[in-house]
């Protein structure tokens, strides 16, 4: 809007310039018409000739100035004028004509404000003294009021202008930036991102998305009260100003998320760049700061490319968040790069199975929503259990049924209810008793799909212990399918490593010694030390 305003503005002050200069034009001609003495001299024809090939390079040059926005063609185009006007005015008898000298003021006032207002009106001064010098300030007194009218004008309009740039300056920027921090507000970044992304496309280059979100930031908020909040919301504005590079742009995309874009730069570099950010924000004093589970304040990170993982603006913004999403449940205070097994698993399909990986990516994103404290667990079971297959020499079909099954071996927890899901506790008898209950419902859900049917068994026995006291049912050793004995170690393994709200996850050392510890009890022997190979590796 604003620039089509500007435009319009452009329009009407090139129409004053062109009017101006066929005013001038007229003049002539009708000093030509009077058979002015001193204008007649020169030659009609001569002089016709000379206004039918300059007023077109004048207008030439002005539409120039206007394309290119060049101050020094518009003071090309005014000399000019100023040229043309102190020859016809020291020719012309008449002196009333002399106001025309003020038009090139006007156009300057308008378009440039003061001070470029007063260097044209001190040029129409010096053009009127030059022409009275040659008529021996025959007009001295119409002179002297013409040079105060010319400051005059250059002064007043100059100001209006000056005025009207300040307020317009100031609205652009509430309009395009957030009240409380300073940074471009969601619209804004929407609209640069856009004309980023045309950059990026048309040079081929990368272009990487930030996006962090404060870490407990309602906890903090609701000790304090929102003022405290918000002068916290300003450090961490002020620091990731700090932190953006002169050439990328950071904006509060909403609440305590806060969003940087870096054109031009790959993912690896934008991660070098949350992590600057990350840390000054924990090193940072925060009163109050003893009140959130870390003792400090802290930040996660999630970090996205286009083109490499996103082909668009919507697609790169929800890998983004995605990332965010992944380090925010994954631990906090944390960068996460964004990546997706789906995505790399995708490339090895066909056309016709990529359908059912949606189906299934769609499926565990409702397990992963309901179940906060485990989300990504499938992706990275299926990169463990994809390794491991590789150590164990799997055929490709065993393979891609383990991979399958990896990623949707929880399916059945769609059944459980949130509360237990999330219970903040250990679980009661009659809670543990319906969460077992998840491996034959997930069998149950799966069972259906042909395409799946060899997921069906691996799904059903993934908690069988290799002594027979697991569940469902209680096989034992190698009446367990081989994908459930590689998936009971994995899943183990990831649920030990895992954060829970009544545990802190186990370094790898401690869920290595638990599984060694449990060997030839819960877990094959033979897998496990494979698997321990790969951890080792």
């Amino acid at each position: 809007m604003l620039y089509k305003d500007k435009n319009k503005q452009e329009k009407y002050i090139l129409t004053s310039q062109v009017i101006s200069f066929c005013l001038l034009a007229i003049v002539i001609l009708v000093a030509i018409s009077f058979k002015d003495q001193l204008f007649c001299q020169m030659g009609y024809y001569h002089s016709t000739v000379m206004f039918a090939v300059m007023l077109p390079l004048i207008i030439m040059v002005r539409l120039l100035s206007v394309q290119y926005s060049n101050i020094l063609l518009e003071y090309a185009v005014n000399i000019f004028y100023f040229l043309l006007s102190a020859v016809f005015l020291v020719l012309l008898s008449q002196s009333a004509f002399e106001i025309l000298l003020i038009m090139p003021v006007i156009i300057m006032a308008l378009k440039y404000g003061t001070k470029h207002a007063v260097y044209t009106a001190s040029c129409s001064i010096a053009v009127l003294f030059f022409v009275g010098y040659r008529k021996a300030f025959a007009s001295i007194d119409s002179d002297l009021m013409y040079f105060i009218v010319f400051l005059l004008v250059a002064w007043l309009i100059g100001n209006m202008r000056d005025s009207e740039k300040e307020i317009q300056r100031k609205l652009e920027r509430l309009a395009s930036h957030d009240g409380l921090t300073g940074l471009r507000n969601h619209r804004s970044f929407q609209l640069i991102l856009d004309e980023m992304l045309d950059r990026a496309e048309k040079r081929k280059e990368p272009l990487s998305l930030i996006m962090l979100d404060i870490d407990y930031f309602k906890v903090y908020n609701d000790s304090f009260g929102h003022q405290k909040g918000d002068s916290v919301l300003k450090l961490v504005a002020a620091i990731i100003r700090e932190c953006t590079p002169e050439w990328g742009e950071c904006a509060r995309y909403g609440g305590e998320e806060f969003i940087v874009i870096l054109p031009g730069k790959t993912m690896e570099f934008a991660k070098a760049i949350g992590e600057q950010i990350g840390s000054k924000i924990e090193n940072a004093k925060v009163p109050g700061a003893e009140v959130l589970p870390k003792g400090r304040l802290t930040v996660s990170v999630g970090v996205a490319e286009y083109p490499l993982i996103a082909a668009n603006k919507e697609k790169l913004i929800q890998k983004a968040d995605e990332a965010l999403y992944k380090a925010k449940f994954a631990s906090k205070d944390k960068v996460e790069i964004y990546y997706s097994v789906f995505d790399e698993l995708s490339l090895s399909l066909m056309e016709g199975e990529r359908d059912l990986l949606n189906s299934i990516r769609t499926l565990t994103m409702v397990i992963d929503a309901k179940d906060r404290y485990t989300y990504g667990h499938s992706e990275r079971a299926m990169q463990l259990a994809r390794k491991l297959a590789e150590k164990v020499r799997l055929n490709e079909e065993e393979t891609k049924e383990l991979c399958y099954s990896s990623l949707l071996h929880d399916i059945g927890k769609i059944e459980i209810s949130r509360e237990i899901l999330n219970k903040p506790a250990e679980l009661n008898a009659p809670e543990w008793e319906i969460l077992k209950q998840h491996p034959q419902w997930g069998a149950d859900i799966i069972r259906p799909m042909q395409s799946l049917k060899g997921t069906v068994e691996i799904i059903l026995h993934h908690h069988e212990n290799y002594d027979g006291s697991g569940y469902p049912k209680g096989f034992k050793g190698e009446d367990i399918p081989l994908g459930a004995r590689i998936l009971r170690i994995i899943d183990s393994y990831d649920a030990m490593t895992s954060d829970r709200p009544y545990k802190r996850g186990m370094t790898e050392a401690q869920a290595i010694e638990e599984l060694s510890r449990l060997s030839g009890q819960h877990y094959d022997p033979f897998l496990l030390e494979k698997f321990i190979q790969i951890l080792s590796e």
